[in-house]
């Protein structure tokens, strides 16, 4: 629902932005399905938590941000006291707060964030493939936190944009991606963009391919993507024993995944759990600006705002499962 909002003001340290994109993710579907509890019970929320912006406002302060920069935001604010933010693990927060979320995010003409999460953008990153910058940086995160080495193998499960987008972050990497889905059409374009390893578990059995592909030893490593609807249990069997495993996505939908936990205790598994791209934000506009990471068949359509009730339902029945829908002013 389309709604006036009071003026914002702009503090020391804060910056205004012209909101120039922002996508529409399945966080912002289930909560405008009542799926994922408000912030603050029967108050309404203002979605979206992928956004890019010009400013047009600058707070006392802010000297590295001007009028007119285009700029892509991080969505997650640390909160600089607990232990992991004194340690410089920001991804670690403990009382990590994110737009969209926790409080009002960027489907709005205007908003007000800190000057701190803003990234400028270069001139050849478009406005639709910066709302990607998020997935990218969470991408680079994941990758990070599983340590991958040259020539690893690396199972995604799940090829929807994040995990096509995390398959290219592997390749960056020099590692080596095998994607797993059900889905053709979402393989076919990872295919297109690079991956040379995918494998459609309706037709073939993953373990078997899986086997073949890496010589018998079973992959370095697993990245299972939880916005997907994957199995996650099933992942941990392409996994070799002492393996890596990264549950990847947003923490708001951990609770959908399903499956048995057995594996990561017979193979002795390292788990890590990755819901952010923290202090990545740099990096992934690097990948998107240098056009290592290629996003533009991840892009489904463009809506306006007064589209965007339509936009969601469409989206909670699944027709834009593995690309993205961006929105425009």
């Amino acid at each position: 629902m389309l709604d006036d909002m009071p003026v914002q003001t702009v503090d020391e340290g804060y910056v205004k932005l012209k909101t120039l994109a922002s996508g529409i993710s399945l966080t912002d579907v289930l909560m405008y399905e009542g799926k994922i509890p408000l912030p603050v019970p029967s108050s309404p929320v203002i979605i979206g938590h992928q956004c890019v912006g010009m400013i047009t406002e600058v707070g006392e302060g802010v000297a590295a941000l001007s009028r007119g920069d285009r700029v892509a935001i991080d969505p997650y604010v640390n909160c600089k006291n607990c232990t992991p933010c004194k340690e410089n693990r920001n991804d670690e927060c403990e009382k990590l707060f994110c737009y969209g979320i926790d409080d009002n995010g960027f489907m709005s003409d205007f908003v007000v964030v800190p000057a701190s999460i803003a990234y400028k953008l270069p001139e050849r990153v478009t406005d639709s493939d910066a709302v990607f910058t998020e997935h990218i940086a969470l991408s680079i995160n994941a990758v990070s936190k599983l340590n991958l080495e040259n020539g690893e193998h690396i199972v995604i499960v799940g090829a929807n944009a994040l995990g096509i987008i995390l398959a290219q972050v592997a390749l960056y990497y020099q590692a080596i991606p095998i994607l797993v889905d059900t889905d053709a059409a979402a393989l076919a374009v990872a295919e297109e963009l690079g991956v040379y390893y995918t494998v459609n578990s309706v037709e073939a059995d993953p373990m078997k391919k899986i086997f073949s592909i890496t010589g018998g030893r079973m992959a370095d490593a697993a990245a299972f993507v939880a916005t997907s609807h994957m199995s996650f249990g099933r992942s941990l069997d392409y996994v070799k024993v002492g393996g890596r495993v990264a549950l990847t996505g947003w923490s708001k939908l951990s609770e959908d995944v399903t499956g048995s936990f057995s594996g990561i205790l017979n193979k002795q598994l390292k788990v890590f759990g990755v819901n952010n791209g923290v202090r990545m934000f740099p990096s992934a506009i690097n990948l998107l600006a240098t056009r290592t990471i290629n996003v533009s068949r991840l892009i489904g359509r463009e809506v306006k705002f007064e589209e965007v009730d339509k936009a969601m339902s469409e989206n909670a029945e699944g027709l834009d499962r593995f690309v993205k829908t961006v929105v425009k002013p």
